[in-house]
């Protein structure tokens, strides 16, 4: 945890993976460049990873922008407790071919104006993310952060521009043989192309063409106007050509990014002026996703600091103490019997200490029960619906649900009950044990109708 250095950014593009250094003799240069497919096929990619790089788990990892998918929901709470299972469902339904999608998306709530409220979710849906990520974790490369060119412009963007929050913006970043459209509105990334450039003359008019198709997606999705357009140029381009093509201002971003701290690299340069420093990965507000149980270990880091620096507060008293008794131990045997009392209290102030970092440790072994309360209600099967939640904090802390369900037939019900024990064993290790025979089963005569008959289940499930 002390250790914070991140050597590398690891960059997905054109189906290769490449590490990039962010050190400050080297940076930019690439230190290893692989296919995609020998990553994920793991066979020998260990033996070919540089000592430089073994071990380098807190890097952040660049996707490309259409890796990561999007939708909007309607919800009103801003409670994170209640958004996150109300986005594992929504997503976990919507798109059942992303295997891991509930472990990888994040989410920015989004303004009553323009946007009516609600959220626009994250996610990753490519299924060579996922399969990219598990080929990392095997080689401890696993990213702590994964973002796009479009989050980190965004950011760039925030920094040097006025005002990105209140209005629909465009990036028009130019490169060699292609041009890149990012779109934004009101601070949110909306969605990004990549429009190969002709060979000859008539390359902006084709261009002014794909641009003019994506401001009319643009409208349709936001149901707002473009207000600004940024260009980054390459050689022979300006933003008075530019102007005069798409009949708009167009203002020169170049300008606006100097002194920032990027890095700049011949293998990907298409991320020049955009690559954040080593410094930049830990301190700026760029959006990116990251592994739901790396969210919470990040979460819990504070924590940890704070546990250490009073650890260290704990720590300079006992050595001042140690000095004192040290030459009082030098001192007349008239003495003694101050110096001993001093050392009673000594022992009995580290007892204390002992005493209250076991009260610590053992609070920390528990579980949380937020995380553990979101968990079982996530694997509730549908058709059932809750009716009481109750949590046991005591010695062995558990989680009491009662729920109602309305079947045609025991068939149904004793179906429903085996997908809900099997969902329980997956997500809780303390319930390997968990069988249907731990549900209590009645009837709810109360509620009965003629073709469906009510049930009301109770259960109690042991955390530790």
């Amino acid at each position: 945890m002390l250790k914070k250095n991140s050597n590398t950014v690891c960059v997905v593009h054109d189906d290769e993976v490449l590490w990039i250094s962010t050190g400050l003799s080297d940076a930019g240069r690439c230190m290893l460049r692989l296919p995609m497919d020998q990553v994920l096929s793991d066979e020998g990619i260990a033996e070919r990873i540089p000592k430089s790089i073994r071990g380098n788990h807190k890097h952040l990892c660049i996707v490309p922008d259409h890796w990561l998918g999007m939708e909007r929901y309607a919800f009103q709470s801003t409670r994170p407790s209640l958004i996150e299972p109300f986005l594992e469902r929504k997503l976990s339904a919507a798109f059942p071919e992303c295997r891991q999608i509930q472990h990888f998306f994040n989410y920015q709530s989004l303004p009553p104006e323009g946007f009516e409220g609600g959220l626009m979710a994250y996610f990753l849906q490519e299924e060579k993310g996922y399969r990219l990520y598990d080929a990392l974790e095997q080689l401890d490369l696993a990213p702590r952060r994964i973002t796009a060119p479009a989050f980190l412009w965004l950011d760039k963007l925030a920094q040097s521009v006025a005002d990105v929050d209140g209005q629909g913006t465009l990036l028009i970043h130019m490169g060699g043989c292609e041009c890149r459209l990012y779109f934004y509105s009101k601070g949110h990334f909306i969605f990004s192309r990549n429009v190969a450039l002709a060979e000859g003359t008539d390359r902006l008019e084709a261009l002014t063409f794909e641009i003019n198709q994506s401001l009319y997606m643009f409208s349709q999705k936001t149901k707002t106007e473009l207000n600004r357009v940024y260009l980054l140029a390459g050689p022979g381009e300006t933003c008075e050509s530019f102007s005069d093509m798409l009949g708009r201002d167009v203002i020169d971003l170049q300008p606006m990014l100097k002194g920032s701290h990027t890095i700049a690299s011949e293998a990907v340069p298409f991320l020049d002026g955009l690559l954040p420093s080593r410094h930049a990965i830990f301190k700026t507000s760029f959006f990116s996703l990251a592994h739901r149980r790396v969210k919470r270990e990040l979460e819990w880091e504070p924590v940890q600091w704070a546990g250490i620096l009073v650890g260290a507060l704990l720590l300079l008293p006992l050595m001042g103490e140690n000095l004192v008794l040290s030459r009082m131990l030098r001192q007349e045997n008239t003495a003694f019997r101050i110096i001993e009392q001093q050392a009673t209290q000594s022992a009995t102030s580290l007892a204390d200490y002992e005493q209250a970092l076991d009260r610590v440790l053992e609070a920390a072994e528990r579980p949380v029960c937020a995380d553990e309360v979101r968990r079982l209600l996530a694997g509730l099967p549908a058709g059932m619906q809750l009716q009481a939640l109750d949590m046991d904090l005591e010695e062995q802390p558990a989680i009491k649900l009662t729920a109602k369900v309305r079947v045609g037939s025991t068939e149904q019900l004793k179906a429903l009950l085996a997908s809900l024990v099997a969902r329980v064993k997956a997500d809780f290790k303390s319930a390997q044990q968990f069988s249907i025979n731990d549900i209590q089963v009645s009837l709810d005569p109360g509620a009965a109708t003629e073709a469906l008959a009510h049930y009301v289940i109770a259960l109690r499930l042991e955390l530790i």
